[in-house]
């Protein structure tokens, strides 16, 4: 059992914690606003002192006065992805998905509503994500801050294989990691700071759990994950390479150490001063910067859970709920507290979050979000309001989106209900709904209904975009569209787009411009690809001139430019090929025949066009005899039709 949190501790807590209220208050947004790695504070009521909150390696453990040391109350929220609208989540500054409410409508409708309903036109009422959804935000403005598309997914890829257990019934996840990155993204957006400081802070935000090591289903251990990554051949190498941006690894694991606590005072002391003291060595005359964000840091981590969806931050407090139990039957302390228990007392908890001074450094879109959160769980503060298998279904279905609701009307009326529509065949149908209702495929009305009905479709192209540099972001829909009609990969797609120049110019061009440009570029690439593949021999240069005049669209008439095909002039000894030719002009007629080849689906297709004059022998004879000397050159029969 841990050592219960006493009363003078409490009071040098807050104490330690007015003062950068004040500074707050003095300064209010200034990048110097300092506070508390742990949140302090009592609420009473017939039972006594109620539960208060203290950071403990990423979680929030709230700790009673009554002699017995509760579980902590806090779970990651949903992520910033689940908190703001799904097609605003490419832009720097995306608005909530609620924005449009007025303040505090969500709360009071949250307040208002019976237990276990979620308040009336909160996006959380639909299922939320899984919690490890994509990470979009906080990658997205590293990019912006300038770090290479490469870089970014290796610390994708990196912190995806960090965190052992079932991601979709835990506290400490994937999920969480994303959110707090996601949210310090967003508190460093405003702030006035240097580039690379901004990177350094979100980047040890994502890095701040990283504990491989432990048991499945369990907290993150920050001394374990400062081994890690001084040990890990991939971390170093990883952290090596952001040190690029004018920072260390030792600055990146001093943050990290910010996010450590303990409720014992004496080892709570000595996590204090070893922060404080990694802070001053790893940061010389720059200390107190690195302790004031150092602390931010801390909060964003204690409050990244709650600033999302209602439905998210619920689902995360059973999933903490799940990993204290682990936690206590492995110890040999019983059973733990049981879901309701957990979710009654999160209203405590996040009151203590309020009275936190750095609770002024959540954004506009968060505190919203945090304040629907906070009304929500103050209307169920007892286990009976959560007894429906501490997952409360709705009362009623939440109200649906107009647009939503006509375009599945339209789709569902031309399938006639015979069979469900794939998410591709929707998509196109979606698509044909707008162009009749006049909406315009890249608003955010077309955008927010695609996200709706195609949701795997979306979620694709949003995990693409922060790949994709960045001219090419906005496109990652049609990336993904061509590359699966040419069967090939959307990194393909890109690799080809980049290498003829093409993406200095997608700005100029409108939507069907560029589609029929990249279209041109991947079919010439296809061409060009299989016939630098043919030997090096008089049948491989023969189709080589052939692909070679496919991609060149020159000629003396627009005619001549815009086929598709060309010309491929050869001379005959009887059946006997000899010699051969690709051009765009159909006039030449010094040869035996002229063919007109094409390419269709991998294969060169070769017709008679003109014979010189007429002959016995047949244009069908004349193409198989090509067709023969080609094959006998290693030319491979498949690749001919």
């Amino acid at each position: 059992m841990r050592p219960f949190l006493t009363l003078p501790l409490i009071l040098t807590l807050i104490a330690w914690a007015l003062p950068a209220g004040a500074q707050i208050k003095a300064n209010a947004g200034a990048d110097a606003a300092a506070g508390t790695s742990g949140t302090v504070g009592t609420s009473l009521n017939a039972g006594g002192v109620a539960p208060i909150g203290l950071q403990n390696g990423g979680a929030l453990t709230p700790l009673s006065l009554s002699g017995a040391l509760s579980p902590a109350l806090a779970a990651p929220a949903a992520s910033l992805n689940q908190g703001l609208a799904a097609s605003a989540l490419v832009q720097a500054q995306a608005p909530a998905a609620a924005a449009a409410e007025k303040p505090g409508e969500k709360a009071a409708q949250a307040a208002a509503a019976p237990p276990g309903t979620p308040p009336k036109n909160d996006p959380s009422a639909a299922p939320a994500g899984p919690p490890a959804g994509p990470p979009v935000y906080f990658l997205m403005e590293m990019g912006k801050l300038g770090v290479p598309q490469s870089l970014l997914a290796r610390l994708y890829d990196f912190i995806g294989t960090r965190h052992p257990g079932d991601q979709n019934s835990i506290y400490h996840g994937l999920g969480h990691s994303r959110e707090v990155a996601n949210l310090t993204a967003r508190i460093l957006s405003g702030r006035d700071l240097p580039a690379e400081k901004k990177i350094l802070l979100i980047l040890s935000a994502a890095l701040h759990d990283v504990d491989p090591d432990r048991t499945e289903n369990t907290p993150a251990r920050v001394a374990a994950t400062l081994e890690h990554l001084d040990n890990n051949d991939e971390a170093r190498a990883l952290l090596l390479d952001f040190s690029r941006f004018g920072f260390t690894a030792a600055q990146v694991k001093a943050l990290i150490m910010a996010t450590d606590f303990d409720p014992d005072p004496a080892k709570l002391r000595t996590i204090q001063d070893a922060f404080a003291k990694a802070a001053a060595e790893a940061f010389p005359g720059e200390a107190a910067w690195a302790v004031t964000w150092g602390k931010n840091l801390a909060f964003a981590d204690q409050s990244s859970t709650y600033v999302g969806s209602i439905e998210g931050a619920r689902s995360r407090v059973v999933g903490f709920a799940h990993e204290k139990r682990l936690e206590s039957e492995a110890l040999g302390k019983g059973p733990g507290l049981t879901d309701a228990q957990m979710l009654a007392g999160t209203f405590k908890f996040l009151s203590v979050l309020t009275q936190n001074p750095l609770f002024a450094l959540l954004p506009p879109e968060e505190r919203q979000n945090f304040d629907a959160v906070l009304a929500y769980f103050e209307a169920r503060q007892t286990p009976e309001a959560w007894q429906a298998g501490s997952a409360p279904a709705p009362a009623r279905a939440p109200p649906v989106d107009p647009d939503l609701a006509a375009a599945r009307r339209y789709i569902k009326g031309i399938f006639g209900g015979v069979r469900a529509p794939t998410e591709r065949e929707t998509d196109s149908l979606l698509g044909d709904w707008l162009d009749e209702e006049g909406i315009p495929r890249d608003s955010q009305r077309a955008k927010d209904v695609r996200a709706a009905l195609v949701p795997g479709k979306t979620k694709a192209e949003t995990d693409l975009s922060y790949r994709l540099i960045a001219p090419l972001r906005p496109h990652a829909a049609l990336i993904m569209k061509l590359a699966a009609e040419h069967g090939v990969a959307p990194i393909h797609v890109e690799s080809v787009i980049v290498n003829r120049g093409l993406h200095k110019h997608v700005g100029a061009l409108t939507a069907a411009q560029l589609e029929n440009q990249i279209v041109t570029a991947l079919t010439n690439e296809e061409i060009e690809s299989a016939a630098r593949a043919y030997p090096d021999n008089a049948q491989g240069d023969l189709l080589r001139g052939v692909a070679s005049a496919m991609v060149s669209r020159s000629g003396k008439s627009v005619e001549e430019v815009a086929r598709d095909g060309v010309f491929l002039y050869a001379d005959f000894n009887g059946s006997q090929f000899l010699r051969g030719y690709a051009s765009r002009d159909p006039d030449v007629q010094l040869h035996t025949i002229a063919f007109y080849v094409t390419r269709k689906d991998g294969k060169w297709r070769i017709d008679g066009y003109r014979q010189k004059k007429s002959s016995r022998t047949s244009d069908a004879a004349y193409i198989e005899a090509l067709k023969a000397w080609l094959r006998k050159g290693g030319i491979p029969s498949s690749d001919l039709l």
